[in-house]
């Protein structure tokens, strides 16, 4: 089943809360809740995963009264959004869990492509943690969650010009940070 058919399969649904259909609902759309909030900064692992189980939740919640002549993701995103808002909010801390953004070292044997790889992950997921959270989050959605910029614009409050400028300036100062370390 696609994503856009387990979508209208969610919002169709009139069971209970463990059919299947449910299931499979949850199984795509919670791990997708749980990338996006770690856009945030400040955020627990255990924090993001609550947002993201409460995200799903209030989606499910709220599917009756979904327009389905709307985009379904920029909606759904949205619930993670004011979710992991009203957690920093709450926190009002602003240091980064870099935690989950870096790649734990491994005993396994690499090879030297694997090294190189990893190396660059790390330095990609640095660069990243070291955006603005706006930027953070409008590159999660666009890169990670393969929204188009204006349905990234409209999640995170932004004009779509000022996303597409945003996103040109991330990519050009990714662009000038990877020539000066790997030149």
């Amino acid at each position: 089943m696609g994503m856009e058919d387990v979508e209208g399969a969610f919002l169709r649904y009139t069971g209970p809360d463990s059919d299947p259909a449910c299931s499979l609902f949850w199984r795509q759309w919670r791990p997708r809740a749980a990338a996006y909030a770690r856009a945030f900064g400040g955020l627990t692992v255990e924090d993001r995963d609550e947002i993201a189980d409460e995200a799903v939740a209030r989606a499910f919640a709220a599917r009756k009264s979904f327009d389905p002549g709307r985009p379904f993701q920029p909606w759904f995103f949205s619930i993670v959004r004011h979710l992991a808002l009203d957690a920093l909010g709450r926190r009002k801390e602003g240091h980064l869990d870099t935690g989950d953004l870096v790649a734990r070292p491994s005993s396994w044997p690499v090879t030297e492509e694997q090294a190189i790889k990893a190396d660059e992950a790390r330095f990609v997921n640095a660069f990243v943690a070291a955006l603005p959270q706006k930027d953070r989050e409008l590159a999660s959605l666009v890169y990670g969650q393969d929204l188009g910029i204006t349905q990234a614009a409209s999640v995170v409050g932004m004009p779509t010009g000022t996303a597409k400028w945003r996103l040109f300036t991330i990519r050009k100062a990714l662009r000038r940070a990877w020539e000066k370390e790997y030149a």
